[in-house]
């Protein structure tokens, strides 16, 4: 769960990954692999957590951290493209803190019968999604880059990236959280536009 910087509104995962998902949507040159299945892999990236989490982003302890992630990893049975997009992303977050997830992701490049490459230009559009989406949940400004693509938040409603990446000459993608007081039990939702434009011209 993310808690805005400014405001008492908070996200949870299923609403970040939604958001991340929606910047793929856009993605001109799309990865090798079925997009369907591409595109709920990021709508699930995150999905150890489970629906409506109370694991704060910034509060939750390693341990606690590490069991969500490895409750996400791994093959379900049901897509394997899906649960290959999900575990690239787990095993980079986890890195050398659990070597073993990293481990066994050949097995899911088998099953999934996507080649390494290709799995890493796929990763790299999940990884950027995500960032952004992550600095957008906080809402405050911040800036970043995944390789040569980089982008700028400015606390509010507008995100620019340079060089431009996406099919739509600009675009706006809705975040969706819920007014602090009472979550989870209480759902009052709160909808936002974010504008995404080229980092010279104005959304």
């Amino acid at each position: 769960m993310f808690r805005s910087s400014r405001r008492d509104v908070v996200f949870p995962q299923m609403e970040h990954a939604a958001f991340a998902a929606g910047i793929a949507l856009q993605w001109r040159e799309r990865p090798n692999v079925p997009f369907d299945s591409f595109m709920r892999g990021i709508a699930l990236h995150d999905r150890g957590y489970g629906e409506l989490d109370e694991d704060e982003i910034g509060a939750v302890e390693q341990p606690r951290w590490l069991e969500i992630q490895r409750r996400g990893f791994g093959g379900r049975g049901e897509d394997p493209v899906v649960d290959l997009v999900v575990s690239l992303h787990v095993a980079r977050l986890v890195g050398d803190d659990d070597p073993s997830l990293g481990e066994r992701l050949p097995e899911l490049l088998e099953r999934a019968g996507v080649g390494q490459a290709v799995a890493v230009a796929a990763d790299r559009i999940t990884n950027l999604c995500d960032r952004i989406s992550f600095d957008v949940c906080l809402e405050q400004p911040a800036e970043g880059s995944v390789g040569e693509i980089a982008y700028a938040y400015d606390g509010g409603n507008r995100v620019t990236v340079e060089p431009w990446p996406f099919a739509a000459d600009r675009f706006a993608a809705l975040l969706i959280g819920y007014r602090a007081e009472g979550y989870p039990h209480t759902l009052d939702r709160v909808v936002e536009p974010i504008a995404f434009a080229r980092a010279n011209r104005r959304a």
